[in-house]
């Protein structure tokens, strides 16, 4: 059985194609010859009787016409452009088919008239406007990526990560089949930031061109809360002038009478008399009218109110007033966004008024839909994307999401960022750091540190100032593997047993400022920054674990005393080592050059392999010059090209001993004066073992050898080549 809403049938006829095509085509159709001299009549003669065709005016002509159709696509709205080309295109096809009209051609087109250049340029309208909608998304989202992420609204179907807009289709469908007596109020809850504003948008955007008279009202705009109602019923008044003139005058006097007669009430309990007593405005002949004239248009009013949330009580008792009351209207259906807990809190602070008052005002209240798991994640990872470089994507993508966020630390992720808002708030704060510092740390701990101070910036301050209390430098032989550990202490659970708990997570506990789950995320967050162990030492050697490194993360930038990563790893790449050495040195920078090349790691290929030590050997003898021979760590150097159980010749050689011995034959041989640094390391070499790849016999030479280079030279026998010889480090020489 099928019933038909005769109000609903009027407004649908009201709306274009419809109507108005149906009326254009029976005027064309009946009247199409006197249409027509009233057009030759008035137009045509007037300006095309004389009319001369050409080249130049073809050309003019299309271009003003695409002039034309540019700027309809860029200035109206979509519905006027449908509408304006549709019944052109009416207009067109009966004049075409016309024999009243003889039409000139084109001089350049000769089978194309001029009046089909104007049909095409009216259906050309149509793609221009989404292609410059699409060009302002570009525009906007470039200048979004040299700047500021803002905190926008959903304001398109392509901008909703979240998939809210089935919800917000259901609740537009129902909206349009709801044929309310009265205002029908639908509340939209949800916390500061969850979106509110985007979802009330996405179910406006699904309500747009179906026959519905959209209007936002924005109470917290207005300067008291005595003007709400004044301002409302003038917006009102201007919006509904857009379907009837009538109906917007006599709101516009219903508004002011109502302004002047309750105005200067500034009782609570005369407000809760207007909304219960029987002299309410809805007894008034202007309200009836009002209503019986809203309900013939066919008309849906929606009324969207956003932020209930920011007002103070007396403006959302004013408010309510009208959804209740006052603009209680038929055919009027409200939109309403707020934090519940906030509304209930606030007008349960006046007299009168419980906290169950709101079930009085509407009749729907939606909790905002949540987004799925990994829609948060989807929006970061988005906007990360258009930020990061490549290769810190690539780690993101790679790394950090399957082996952190969806597993080690989900549930840190969900407890930092907890809305979308979060994530925008989050990435521009992280877009300064990452500006400044990004290339010069490691990405991973950047990103965990920086989500610690988004989240918890006490705690951010407290690893910083107190670092001592809860970090351990592991204090190796070597300076170059020294790095900071969580400092642990054992504890036992809960069921007595005994485990190993960070002194950091005791720390947070003994505050009292954070309950379990937050001490569980920051413990976690603490745990990945300083990873390392007796067993595993951070693999990025721009680890804020490094000491070289801590305090760059929270400088934001690099000191006079800090070894730039950015720099050191374009040298490498780029062949260009022996500058970066220079500079270093004229920068007093050689000792934390000298910890990056011990840093590396030259296990896996041979190129790689002898690089290293090459430029180890190569500034060996600057860091002894500046710092003095005894100061240099041998033994890691000695570790690093030694070849235990053959390894290296087994791995990087395959097992070709006499190349490996060639190289590092050619290390030795290359030397320059003063040899110092050369002579040392042949010392302990020599004292290690008999197992390396170098006889002894050969090293003697090797220091022989410099003896006579520099006795030889413009040295002479100086206290340089005298240690050479008669150091009590080295021993005697042998002749050949």
């Amino acid at each position: 059985m099928i019933f038909l809403d005769k109000n609903n049938l009027k407004g649908r006829l009201n709306k274009f194609p419809f109507l108005g095509g149906l009326l254009l085509t029976v005027v064309l159709l009946y009247f199409r010859i006197p249409v027509s001299i009233l057009l030759d009549n008035l137009l045509v003669r007037h300006l095309f009787s004389s009319f001369e065709g050409g080249p130049i005016s073809d050309f003019l002509f299309i271009v003003l016409l695409f002039l034309s159709s540019c700027w309809l696509a860029k200035k109206q709205s979509l519905k006027f452009i449908y509408k304006t080309v549709g019944l052109g295109l009416i207009f067109y096809l009966f004049q075409k088919t016309n024999d009243y009209w003889d039409f000139t051609n084109l001089v350049l087109l000769t089978s194309i008239a001029y009046w089909d250049i104007v049909a095409v340029s009216g259906i050309l309208t149509i793609p221009l406007y989404f292609l410059f909608r699409r060009l302002d998304k570009l525009v906007s989202d470039s200048e979004t990526l040299g700047g500021f992420v803002e905190d926008n609204s959903v304001v398109s179907y392509e901008d909703d990560h979240f998939k809210r807009n089935i919800v917000a289709s259901e609740i537009a469908s129902l909206i349009l089949n709801t044929n309310n007596k009265k205002s029908f109020a639908i509340g939209v809850l949800g916390k500061y930031g969850s979106g509110k504003t985007s979802f009330l948008n996405l179910i406006n955007l699904s309500l747009r061109d179906k026959n519905v008279l959209a209007i936002s009202f924005d109470p917290w705009s207005v300067a008291n809360h005595e003007m709400i109602r004044r301002e409302f019923f003038d917006l009102l008044s201007d919006k509904i002038a857009e379907i009837d003139l009538k109906m917007s005058s006599l709101i516009y006097s219903y508004g002011r009478k109502l302004a002047g007669i309750y105005g200067h009430s500034q009782s609570w309990l005369n407000w809760i008399g207007f909304l219960r007593g029987s002299d309410s405005a809805q007894s008034s002949g202007e309200y009836r009218q009002i209503n019986n004239m809203l309900k013939a248009t066919g008309y849906k009013v929606v009324i969207t109110i956003d932020d209930l949330d920011r007002l103070y009580a007396p403006e959302i008792i004013e408010v309510l007033k009208l959804i209740r009351n006052t603009a209680n209207f038929s055919n009027v259906v409200y939109l309403v966004g707020y934090d519940k807990e906030y509304i209930q809190s606030s007008i349960g602070t006046i007299s009168g008024f419980t906290t169950d008052y709101l079930d009085k005002i509407f009749q729907l209240e939606i909790p905002l839909p949540k987004y799925e798991k990994d829609d948060l994640l989807n929006g970061l990872q988005g906007r990360l994307k258009e930020l990061l470089s490549e290769e810190h994507y690539d780690v993101f993508e790679n790394a950090i999401i399957p082996n952190d966020f969806r597993n080690r630390y989900e549930k840190a992720y969900i407890g930092i960022l907890r809305q979308n808002r979060d994530v925008v708030r989050f990435l521009n704060s992280f877009k300064i750091a990452y500006n400044l510092i990004g290339q010069e740390v490691d990405f991973k701990c950047l990103l965990i540190l920086e989500l610690i101070k988004f989240r918890f910036p006490q705690i951010y301050e407290l690893i910083y100032s107190q670092s001592d209390k809860f970090l351990y430098e592991r204090s190796f032989l070597s300076t170059h593997e020294q790095f900071y550990s969580p400092l642990k202490i054992k504890q036992k659970d809960a069921f007595d047993k005994t485990t190993e708990v960070t002194v950091f997570k005791t720390h947070l506990e003994k505050l009292g400022f954070f309950n379990e789950e937050d001490v569980l995320i920051l413990d976690g967050l603490f745990r990945s920054l300083f990873s390392g162990s007796d067993y595993n030492r951070p693999e990025q050697k721009n680890s804020i674990s490094y000491p070289m490194y801590f305090e760059i993360y929270f400088r934001y930038r690099l000191s006079k005393y800090d070894l730039s990563n950015n720099e050191y790893q374009q040298a490498k790449s780029s062949g260009k080592m022996s500058e970066f050495m220079s500079h270093c040195t004229n920068h007093g920078l050689h000792k934390e050059l000298m910890v990056r090349f011990l840093q590396e790691d030259i296990s896996k290929e041979r190129p790689h392999f002898e690089q290293v030590l090459t430029w180890i050997f190569s500034f060996g003898r600057t860091f002894v010059e500046r710092e003095g021979m005894f100061r240099f760590d041998y033994q890691a150097l000695i570790d690093k090209f030694y070849n235990y159980h053959n390894y290296i010749t087994d791995s990087l050689y395959k097992k070709d001993i006499g190349a490996f011995n060639f190289f590092i034959n050619s290390l030795f041989s290359n030397a320059l004066a003063p040899f110092l640094f050369e002579n040392e390391l042949i010392f302990y070499l020599k004292k290690k073992s008999s197992d390396f790849v170098i006889s002894k016999e050969k090293m003697t030479h090797h220091q022989y050898s410099y003896f006579i280079r520099m006795a030889e030279s413009n040295h002479g026998l100086s206290k340089e080549t005298l240690w050479l010889i008669i150091s009590p480090h080295t021993d005697p020489p042998i002749s050949e």
